[in-house]
């Protein structure tokens, strides 16, 4: 019997660790989501060059 109790155990780190992996995963593309937001806004509203757009946009990117 106590080895049912191990394996509920264990199985729920590794459910555990499998959301805490994912969820650390879709909050940094929503960062660099709401990053290329800003970028595409100051380039349309013609705040950056494109060069500067480029520049930054692979800045961004790098960081993924």
């Amino acid at each position: 019997m106590d080895y049912n109790w191990d394996f509920l155990i264990i199985f729920g780190v590794i459910i555990l660790g499998i959301f805490i992996y994912a969820g650390g995963k879709k909050i940094k593309r929503t960062k660099t989501a709401k990053a290329m937001d800003a970028l595409n806004e100051r380039y349309a509203k013609g705040e950056i060059t494109k060069e500067e757009y480029e520049e930054i946009k692979q800045t961004i990117n790098s960081n993924k």
